[in-house]
């Protein structure tokens, strides 16, 4: 069995427990992560010292090491949007970094380093302070400056833009802390050339056309070039679905295979089409995490290891909760059930099938969900996902397929497609809005949930038995749920995180 230390970006499920349920399909890999006491607690630094410890003493008897910038050199992913870090701790992180070679040539070392979002609202639930009331003034100061140097500005956009006011105090901050991590960035990429890391990934979370992620990522892609990278770093949109990709890319290479994957989507539109939060076509951001984690495209279903079937929309993306209403182009410009016909042919040719459903922005499609359920189908797929953005949900259906394609655990595999039914479909599409809805009369917000999380997490978990049992008729026969608690992992309504026991017959 193959040892490996993984680290996560944060603490919420996505990203320290997804991977390593997924690996659990296969027991040729196991799986050693440090202890939720060291990470981070949503804005709190992690025990960064205690971190390097843990993974120093894991090394030399592991194979690899999957470990993102965020948590070994700021203390998490939300303190690296909050830190005032020096030169000389840089300093310490990269020579950290290249003594893990010194003291284990053997290890193999993936990494993952955002470059730092730049949200376009104002909101301090994820950021400064001051984004509360500056974050969208921040956003488009720098976005209308970056059109006006490459494109040119409209009169309109002159205009906004010289009416946009930021206390300099703020500005001041947050570009020193961008500039910071750009650079810290730009060194590790030295270590790539120099085969201190052996992959890197950088994910663009919520990122734009212009503004200042669009002018860090011009000035990484450089960098790559000149150091002639490109085989060894990928940037593409994306972010808590990059340990996940990691963990596939890493197990690939041990495995000493390169799945073949033949991507269908649900409309002719869907490749072409750039996703909410996104800035590039589904079909671009699809080919650089099919390579990402270690896997090539298909010509064929035929040659195909695994298919990989994506629901997209048909011309508008819109938010899960609207699907209700949806817009008349999920109709007219998709044939849903020529896609649910398609997977089950694919099923009854015996080819794995790995849904990602991206509809939808945060969340799933129940239309789909039913379709398949009553074409018997939904419990033969070997993954099932719909969660949050299109590359999250992208990325983390790559990487189920890889464990889950060949020879799986089975009962794993129907563990970890309940349980993203329970989330992605019924909490994030339905829901969470409906609670959301309630909040306001009882002076608890979306963000904060204050003394009522663990009521909250209750009254989900009571909803979330419900519609399973409504929606799911023809699936899961054999399959009890034995146990369902849900709780608020950063005690608020955007993520959930369940403890789910089942039990197949």
């Amino acid at each position: 069995m193959k040892k490996v230390i993984y680290i996560p970006l944060d603490e919420r499920p996505c990203n320290r427990l997804f991977p390593m349920m997924m690996a659990e399909s296969q027991h040729t890999i196991e799986i050693v992560s440090p202890p939720i006491k060291l990470l981070s607690q949503k804005k709190r630094t992690a025990d960064v010292e205690g971190l390097w410890d843990y993974v120093f003493r894991q090394i030399e008897t592991s194979e690899a090491l999957i470990m993102p910038l965020e948590m070994m050199g700021y203390g998490g992913l939300l303190p690296s949007r909050l830190h005032h870090r020096d030169n000389q701790q840089r300093k310490i992180l990269i020579e950290r970094m290249k003594r893990l070679k010194i003291i284990a040539p053997h290890l193999k070392i993936y990494m993952s380093a955002l470059i730092m979002r730049t949200p376009q609202y104002n909101s301090s639930d994820e950021e400064p302070d001051y984004y509360e009331d500056y974050g969208y003034s921040l956003f488009r100061n720098a976005y209308l400056s970056d059109k006006k140097n490459r494109v040119g500005l409209s009169a309109k956009e002159d205009e906004e833009w010289n009416s946009i006011e930021i206390p300099e105090v703020y500005q001041r901050d947050y570009e020193e802390r961008r500039q910071y991590n750009r650079e810290t960035l730009l060194d590790i990429l030295e270590l790539v050339e120099s085969q201190v890391i052996d992959f890197m990934v950088i994910p663009q979370d919520d990122s734009s056309e212009y503004g200042y992620t669009a002018i860090d990522q011009q000035q990484i892609s450089e960098k790559i070039r000149e150091l002639r990278l490109q085989t060894k770093v990928m940037m593409y949109p994306g972010a808590d679905e990059s340990g996940a990709t990691l963990l596939g890319r890493c197990f690939n290479e041990l495995m000493g295979q390169c799945p073949k994957i033949y991507p269908y989507f649900s409309s002719i539109y869907g490749p072409a089409l750039i996703p909410k939060y996104e800035d590039r076509p589904m079909y671009e951001s699809l080919q650089s995490h099919i390579y990402a984690a270690g896997c090539q495209e298909a010509e064929s279903v035929r040659e195909a290891d695994f298919i990989l079937a994506i629901n997209c929309p048909g011309k508008i993306m819109e938010e899960a909760p609207m699907q209700g209403e949806k817009d008349i182009s999920y109709t007219r410009h998709r044939h849903l059930l020529s896609f649910a016909y398609h997977i089950r042919q694919w099923l009854d040719m015996n080819k794995p099938v790995a849904l990602a459903d991206c509809a939808f922005i945060n969340g799933g499609e129940v239309e789909l969900v039913t379709l398949l359920d009553d074409l018997g189908i939904l419990d033969r797929l070997i993954s099932y996902k719909g969660w949050n953005t299109y590359c999250n949900t992208l990325g983390t259906s790559i990487t189920q397929g890889i464990f889950a394609y060949h020879q799986p655990e089975v009962h794993s595999v129907t563990h970890h497609l309940i349980y993203h039914l329970l989330d992605d479909l019924f909490y994030q599409a339905i829901i969470r809005p409906q609670i959301t809805a309630t909040l306001k009369g009882k002076d608890l917000s979306y963000f904060d949930l204050k003394t009522q999380g663990a009521l909250i997490s209750k009254e989900i978990e009571r909803q979330m038995q419900r519609y399973y049992q409504h929606f799911i008729k023809h699936s899961f026969k054999n399959v009890k749920i034995t146990e369902l608690k849900a709780y608020s992992p950063w005690n608020r309504m955007f993520e959930v995180g369940l403890e789910l026991k089942i039990e197949v017959e």
